[in-house]
């Protein structure tokens, strides 16, 4: 792996509950409550293998850095694939991600990318991971982005209770960032099952790959009778509601307008940028 000089194994990571809100004002509320999580349709896990070679850096997060991914083992029949690999100190993050990935199992592949597993290994005294490296050189907690909202930014950076933990995301590979309208519809996909996405920015929202033979990478979408060509990534920060659909759409709908309406002036709004 790029970025990794020594050869690494991980196995099936276990993933970590979500933030959760319980609405006061029961008005906004669903009245059944929180919505229950569909069956899962995925098999049983299992002994597969895959070899994966990583490489260029498609994206750089709070949690984590997104790679290319290389499949190398040629008898397995999966997309173009991405590698999420956590920073240093955040794995607890990326559980509660894959937690979120788990609830939004029946819109993967329509609202929210396919992903085809969440793992963790301990990295051994002498391995190196680049992107730690980095983080120590930088120090992760100085990066912009971490600011999300004023109920996050105030919080005291908390000491890694793992501090050797190295945890992937085994995604889809998706697209440019250049979102259209298809986007309220995917947001109303996340709100129907009761997800508050938070983290509402440009580079968040990702188009889907156009296959070279033509073939659609996308399923139709049960709640809106088409294929969306956009999909929703990072949720290491969301949190599951029990709030109305509606009253999700609405809450969403601010953050996608200030995004929107800035787009044609060639301006990308961050979300920190109202809390200067």
């Amino acid at each position: 792996m790029n970025g990794i000089y020594l050869p690494q194994t991980f196995q099936k990571g276990t993933s970590r509950q979500g933030n959760v809100r319980e609405l006061e004002d029961k008005y906004f509320a669903r009245s059944d409550g929180f919505p229950l999580r569909f069956p899962s349709s995925l098999p049983p896990a299992g002994n597969e293998h895959l070899s994966i070679d990583l490489g260029e850096v498609l994206g750089n997060g709070r949690v984590g850095t997104v790679h290319c991914a290389t499949l190398l083992t040629h008898h397995t029949e999966l997309p173009p694939l991405v590698v999420k690999i956590s920073r240093h100190g955040h794995s607890e993050n990326m559980e509660k991600e894959a937690w979120f990935y788990e609830e939004l199992e029946p819109i993967q592949g329509i609202a929210v990318p396919r992903c085809y597993g969440f793992f963790q290994a301990h990295m051994e005294e002498g391995t190196e991971v680049s992107t730690w490296k980095a983080d120590s050189a930088a120090g992760s907690n100085k990066d912009p982005h971490s600011f999300h909202s004023p109920s996050l930014c105030n919080k005291t950076p908390q000491a890694p209770t793992n501090p050797t933990l190295l945890s992937i995301l085994l995604l889809e590979r998706l697209g440019e960032r250049i979102p259209l309208n298809d986007v309220r519809e995917v947001y109303n996909d996340l709100s129907r099952l009761g997800i508050e996405h938070i983290d509402v920015r440009w580079s968040n929202i990702l188009s889907v790959l156009q296959d070279p033979n033509e073939r659609s990478l996308g399923a139709m979408c049960p709640n809106h009778g088409h294929e969306h060509k956009w999909r929703i990534v990072d949720f290491d920060i969301a949190r599951k509601s029990d709030a109305r659909i509606d009253y999700l759409d609405i809450c969403t709908s601010g953050w996608l307008e200030l995004l929107f309406d800035n787009l044609p002036e060639g301006r990308i709004v961050e979300p920190w940028e109202l809390y200067k």
